[in-house]
């Protein structure tokens, strides 16, 4: 797609998206963005290469795209939530088993008013998630990001993987 042709390439875009949200943490569209890039990077990552290195596959222990993707939900606890934003994004689901929030005042979430006096977007998994209800968004993107870099490094390591501005490697 245009200059996007490869999973390196996708993977670049979804550090782009993900820098670009960091810059506006209490954009729902750029939150979006990165989350449905996050979520269909499995795709190119199987269309991409994947799905003919048997020796990769062997070392998952899958055998087809159906297979990876229950590998990485099992590798990476917050796919599936990043899975059900997008989508939900797609398919106008507004009810996914917990909600979303745009914080933008003391006394709206948690965690008070975002760096620099902004807003934030949140993740409440209702109360009986106990001590681990609340998740700003940026922290769940973070993570699936830093899962596909991993994931990247491990398996693909002579790729040029991108780095984001906003990680801490």
């Amino acid at each position: 797609m245009f200059d996007i042709i490869t999973s390196r390439d996708f993977y670049a875009k979804l550090v782009a998206d993900f820098d670009d949200f960091m810059a506006v943490p209490d954009s729902g569209r750029l939150a979006l963005n990165c989350t449905i890039t996050a979520y269909h990077l499995y795709e190119w990552v199987w269309g991409d290469w994947l799905k003919n290195d048997y020796a990769v596959q062997k070392a998952l222990g899958i055998r087809d795209r159906d297979s990876f993707v229950a590998w990485i939900r099992r590798a990476s606890v917050w796919f599936a939530i990043v899975e059900s934003l997008a989508n939900g994004t797609k398919h106008f689901i507004r009810n996914q088993g917990f909600e979303t929030m745009h914080v933008i005042g003391y006394g709206e979430g948690p965690y008070g008013v975002g760096p620099y006096g902004r807003g934030y977007l949140l993740i409440d998994y209702g109360e009986s998630a106990g001590e681990h209800r609340w998740m700003p968004a940026a922290h769940l993107l973070e993570v699936v990001i830093r899962f596909w870099r991993d994931f990247f490094k491990k398996y693909r390591p002579n790729e040029d993987i991108p780095v984001s501005k906003h990680h801490v490697d």
